[in-house]
């Protein structure tokens, strides 16, 4: 069955006609610079740089590695966030399975613009653009053609091609989302909220996806919707509830997460900007039968996160598993490049 799988690649890549799709985190609010640009720079703090990985099926006995660094940043915001300000991201990610190798890297960058409408809510806007480059290497691979009856033979001819063509590609993507948080204001712990909504458009330009000088593919414009909350119960505690739901092309997808936060230490209320630390608890869900424990860790700055997918749909008859860690650092007192004082 492992070499055999090996020959599904194939069919993916040569049929006449498929349809390109994306790959996707489990802790996808923590990678939302991805999917909705007007994510750039709406957290709290000045910046922010963050890392991601996915390790696809664990012993699917061939890998399948997603990963993803981003840096964002802010320009014209304040201490106690009542201002409007600029936000950018600049992403980097790669990803790459199969013993084809066959994967992609890119590179992109998102502008933001965030109008603060009162202490508690503000709107976001953004754009993105991305370079991207599809590669992948054929030669380790076995072909039907090589079947001698019993066992598979690499010695005998494939008279098919070695490698898949290296193109890249140009993307664009944008979105807009509006926020509403008492966090920090002057309110009781138990009043306070947090909700962030937003819609997106990915793959506007539905850019060519040329494997070979025969076919090619185009990449299905993806939009969706997302949807965050916290709120607090009292105790120390506050729970979580996330939502995010896509369609591309023919493909639709949902996911949905409820965690339980439980504060180690709760900054100053006023101050917006607050180091607080406490640690999440919780499951991802998604509408393909996928479930996730996850843990995140904030130590005031430091976040660390990680789940482990459990496939239970048909998939999983062959494939069970995947696991995912992330990682991210705010400078949320000062400006990593301008001094601020806290009012």
């Amino acid at each position: 069955m492992h070499k055999l799988s090996r020959f599904i690649v194939i069919i993916a890549l040569f049929a006449q006609k498929v349809t390109a799709q994306d790959y996707h985190f489990t802790q996808y609010d923590r990678a939302m610079l991805l999917l909705n640009p007007s994510a750039a720079g709406n957290f709290d703090g000045f910046e922010r740089f963050s890392m991601q990985n996915r390790n696809q099926w664990v012993g699917a006995g061939t890998r399948f590695m997603t990963s993803l660094a981003t840096a964002e940043f802010t320009f014209g915001k304040n201490n106690v966030d009542n201002k409007s300000y600029a936000g950018m991201g600049l992403h980097f990610n790669r990803d790459v399975g199969g013993d084809s190798r066959f994967g992609s890297n890119a590179i992109g960058a998102s502008l933001s613009g965030h109008l603060v409408t009162s202490k508690r809510s503000k709107f976001s806007a953004g754009i993105q653009t991305s370079v991207s480059n599809r590669s992948g290497d054929l030669s380790n691979l076995l072909f039907y053609s090589q079947w001698n009856g019993s066992t598979f033979d690499p010695n005998i001819p494939t008279n098919e091609p070695n490698q898949i063509a290296r193109f890249s590609y140009i993307d664009a993507g944008a979105g807009v989302s509006y926020t509403f948080s008492t966090k920090g204001n002057r309110v009781a712990q138990m009043q306070q909220r947090y909700v962030n909504v937003g819609v997106f458009a990915q793959h506007v330009s539905r850019p060519k996806l040329r494997y070979n000088e025969i076919t090619y593919d185009r990449l299905q414009v993806k939009v969706g919707g997302h949807l965050e909350t916290e709120f607090n119960i009292g105790y120390g505690l506050a729970l979580e509830f996330k939502t995010i739901q896509m369609l591309q092309g023919k493909h639709y997808v949902g996911r949905y997460g409820m965690l339980f936060k439980a504060f180690l230490k709760q900054s100053a209320s006023i101050t917006r900007f607050k180091n607080d630390t406490f640690f999440s608890a919780g499951l991802y869900m998604s509408s393909t039968g996928t479930l996730s424990p996850v843990f995140i860790v904030d130590l005031g700055g430091f976040q660390l996160g990680m789940n482990y997918d459990l496939e239970l749909a048909k998939i999983s008859r062959a494939y069970r598993s995947s696991i995912e860690f992330s990682l991210s650092y705010s400078f949320t007192k000062s400006s990593l490049f301008k001094r601020s004082k806290i009012r």
